[in-house]
């Protein structure tokens, strides 16, 4: 980059600069050096002893905050460009690095690097105007023993009763002040007297005053007041509000964040996207069906926050709590928690936060372990862990006061997250096994048999609990454990080939059918068939007419007894391994099986499958729930299809009549000179629907760039719900049929969709298993390495 015509700083020093916000506490910039050649940063790192650090060339540089070229670092003292090194001894490193000058006119800028950023960094002093006096900003707590978080008072904002004020007129009298707080056209009066020991009195008029404290006050006769059950019914629809301030946020670390909801009914996780403003304030509401965990994700911030369907909370979190490193789990479990909740459900997630340290199942000691162990004691090793939890909870409520709301979602919680270990084992011991053995994933067969189990093994899980409505609020440990039991060995155990035309020939029995002696003679061949081959082998020329017609006759009960056999199976295999006959963990499962075919067929449910929803579940909540999003889908079915007239930029290609292992060069010869994105996907996989989704601006973003989309699927999808569904994904489509399918699926070694695979201009795959871990902006990088 020419510096010419660049004005340069004349020599200056800065020590200890003064910044906006930062990703990582432990990194200091203890001074800065500018001169007309150069600007040179002194870094003062605080890690652990033989950690590594690295400073990337290529990712590392200065910008003026408002924004220009981007000044990457040219050299370094005290470290070497992309190398590793280990910190010493000491837990602290320091280094310089050097980059061109800076342009005269900067006042703030931002040092932007692989792992750490630093916003705002001043070298022009600022002037920080606040209308809150300094003695008075903090976290005010109250001091009779509960320790509710009552007031926040920051830098031009205020939070108090449950409400963030960004307008606030403060005059002083004496030692009392007088806060006029206002927003969005609400407006509140409120009192604000020194007290001692630098505590402060808070009310809305001197008679009525509260002490408060910045330190937590602990006394033994606290009782709490209120303090309530979970109430039935369990399930209630309602909005739950959410808001809150970030301490220490900046927008360039981002501007929204997601709060994923479960949808314990249908399976959906809900994005609920947060939109945080400039101060670090942000507000959302999302639908919930039930008391339960939600997962936050903002910037820096990964947090897991209890919400009630109809209540308000405000949330206070402090970024430094989530981007200090810890050495050890332990040292994680022990970190200070910054976080403060008030509102409706404060309490809840206080007392929450006070005990999440009682986890002791270590996730990378038990990879270690597990090959060295057999199903039984790995069983044991688990209920141990549980043991070990539920003591460590009861002393510390026997010393502590928590509120009846958090002991019961962790009598819940603790079990429910080991029993899922324990049906997980096999695939937790295959894991351990790969990579003990360096065992790609895509590798399907290995040496390792699966331990089967008998039915006394899965004595563990308490049905009861499982049927209490009340346990709902444990949130995804309930969710994962249900999913667990769904695909556990003993469940998924197939039916026999046979047995859809044993039950073909029941149901048409029952249902006094008459078949002629042909008929009755093909059915009875096909009822002894225990394989395709026999299939092959009973099936005579001349059956195979009978049979097809007799098919075609009963298309509708045949598709139901497919349909439902194998869900038969499976609750034979419930009750005999688990014990689960009835109840409301069985109609949550059938409510998740029926909602999948609902999203992955696109229709509204038919009449036999309204019939067998209400023959099949107890609970009225769950029948109109389920119904609800029948009608939805129907109303969505309706709006697309005349959406759909209008949409343009997709297009249905026929599959090229080609041998099996030719088949991809000659679907991807139709787009050489062209970069060639490659999406394998079918219209049931949810993660399949949400990357297209994802995608879409970023498609948009290169539409007149030298790049391609091809969506491939198979016969799994159903053509009906496939034609309605591609209008809204731009591209080119291609529906193979089974046998294409598997050619492709042998070709990448598809385990799982959705797959990506990328293809250069010159029709060769120059990327196979595309991971979507990453965002759009990796993803674009990707693609114009291969564009240009």
């Amino acid at each position: 980059m020419s510096l010419l015509g660049i004005q340069a700083y004349p020599q200056r020093i800065i020590d200890h600069p003064r910044f906006a916000a930062t990703t990582s506490p432990n990194v200091q910039i203890t001074k800065i050096e500018l001169s007309d050649t150069a600007a040179v940063l002194y870094f003062e790192v605080s890690y652990f002893p033989k950690l590594s650090i690295r400073v990337s060339s290529d990712k590392t540089y200065i910008q003026n905050s408002k924004g220009g070229d981007q000044l990457y670092v040219k050299r370094a003292d005290g470290i070497e460009l992309n190398k590793w090194i280990k910190i010493n001894e000491t837990g602290k490193h320091s280094y310089k690095l050097f980059f061109p000058p800076l342009n005269r006119e900067t006042v703030l800028f931002n040092f932007e690097e692989e792992t750490w950023k630093i916003f705002d960094i001043e070298i022009v002093p600022q002037e920080h105007v606040s209308v809150i006096p300094e003695q008075l900003k903090g976290n005010w707590l109250r001091t009779d023993g509960s320790n509710d978080w009552v007031l926040g008072v920051y830098d031009n904002l205020i939070i108090y009763e449950n409400e963030l004020w960004n307008k606030v007129l403060v005059s002083i009298k004496k030692n009392t002040y007088s806060l006029h707080l206002q927003r969005n056209g609400k407006s509140k009066d409120l009192l604000i007297k020194s007290g001692e020991n630098k505590d402060i009195l808070v009310g809305p008029d001197l008679k009525s005053l509260s002490l408060l404290s910045k330190d937590k006050t602990f006394k033994k006769d606290f009782v709490l007041v209120n303090d309530s059950d979970f109430e039935l019914p369990v399930f209630n629809k309602d909005t739950f509000v959410y808001k809150g301030y970030i301490k220490g946020y900046h927008p360039k670390m981002g501007k929204t964040g997601i709060l994923y909801v479960n949808d314990i009914l249908s399976q959906e996780q809900n994005s609920n996207l947060i939109t945080i403003n400039p101060d670090g304030t942000f507000l959302v509401r999302c639908f919930m069906l039930h008391p339960q965990t939600v997962f936050l994700r903002m910037p820096g911030i990964t947090e897991a926050i209890f919400a009630e369907p109809g209540k308000k909370m405000v949330h206070y979190a402090d970024i430094s709590e989530y981007n200090t490193p810890f050495e050890t789990y332990a040292d994680y479990k022990r970190r200070e928690r910054k976080s403060l909740f008030m509102g409706d459900n404060a309490r809840v997630n206080a007392d929450l936060q006070s005990i999440d340290s009682i986890s002791y199942y270590d996730y990378e000691d038990v990879k270690k372990r597990i090959l060295d162990m057999d199903g039984i004691q790995y069983k044991d090793y688990c209920i141990g862990i549980i043991k070990k939890e539920q003591a460590a909870l009861q002393e510390y409520a026997a010393n502590h006061t928590i509120c009846r709301k958090a002991l019961i979602l962790k009598y819940f919680e603790i079990p429910y997250r080991m029993y899922e270990r324990i049906l997980w084992f096999n695939n937790d011991r295959e894991q351990a096994y790969r990579r003990k053995n360096k065992i790609p994933g895509d590798q399907r067969e290995i040496p390792l048999k699966r331990e089967l189990f008998q039915p006394e093994y899965y004595d563990f899980i308490n049905i009861s609990d499982l049927n209490n409505p009340i346990s709902l609020v444990s949130g995804s440990a309930y969710k994962s454990l249900i999913n667990r039991i769904q695909y556990a060995d003993c469940v998924r155990e197939q039916p026999r080939f046979n047995d859809v035309y044993i039950a073909l020939s029941d149901s048409l029995t029952a249902r006094a059918v008459h078949l002629t002696p042909e008929e009755i003679e093909v059915l009875d061949k096909l009822k002894t068939s225990e394989s395709m081959d026999d299939f092959k082998k009973v099936i005579e020329k001349q059956d195979v007419a009978i049979w097809s017609r007799l098919a075609a006759q009963n298309s509708k009960l045949i598709d139901s007894i497919s349909r439902n056999r194998i869900q038969i199976y499976k609750d034979k295999n419930y009750d005999s391994y688990f014990g689960l006959t009835d109840g409301l963990a069985k109609e949550i499962m059938f409510s998740q099986t029926i909602c999948s075919r609902l999203r992955g067929q696109f229709k509204p449910f038919l009449e036999e499958d309204k019939q067998q929803i209400k023959q099949t579940i107890k609970s009225e909540f769950i029948i109109g729930y389920l119904m609800q999003l029948s009608n939805a889908t129907e109303e969505e079915i309706s709006k697309k299809t005349e959406f759909n007239k209008k949409q343009t930029g997709y297009h249905v290609n026929e599959t090229p009549e080609t041998e099996g292992d030719k088949l991809f060069d000659a679907i991807i010869q139709k787009y050489k000179g062209k970069v060639v994105f490659v999406d394998f996907w079918a219209t049931w996989c949810g993660p399949c629907r949400s990357g297209i989704e994802k995608l879409k601006p970023l498609k948009e973003e290169l539409e007149d760039k030298d790049i391609v989309f091809v969506y491939i699927t198979d016969e799994s999808s159903p053509v009906d719900t496939w034609n309605m569904m591609i209008p809204d994904i731009k591209g080119e489509h291609y529906r193979l049929k089974k046998d294409e399918w598997n050619y492709l699926a042998s070709k990448f070694k598809i385990s799982g969709i959705p797959h990506y695979v990328l293809v250069n201009k010159e029709g060769k795959v120059v990327r196979d298993k595309i991971h979507f871990l990453f965002g759009n902006t990796e993803f674009e990088q990707m693609i114009s390495e291969y564009l240009e």
